[in-house]
């Protein structure tokens, strides 16, 4: 059960962090001529001059993913260091 619990917190520190990393200037804003894409690594919303937000369904989903996947690389490395710390 411990272990459902933790998968589901990594989901939503995902979220989270694509949220969060999506607005960060210099790492996530890019800016081609009238466009301006949020994102980091892919981009979750594309900006055009006037009230045109698109969000790109794709790159919130790699996002959400690639972060889900960090969160739980860290985890583990974090916990195998604890292990040997505590030995």
């Amino acid at each position: 059960m411990k272990k459902k619990s933790g998968l589901k917190s990594f989901w939503n520190l995902s979220i989270i962090a694509t949220i969060i990393f999506a607005f960060i200037p210099k790492v996530s804003i890019r800016v081609e001529g009238p466009y301006h894409y949020f994102g980091f690594p892919a981009d979750c919303l594309i900006y055009y001059k006037g009230p045109r937000l698109t969000p790109d369904i794709i790159g919130i989903v790699f996002n959400i993913a690639f972060f889900y996947f960090v969160f739980f690389i860290l985890n583990k490395i974090f916990n195998k260091i604890l292990r040997s710390t505590i030995r």
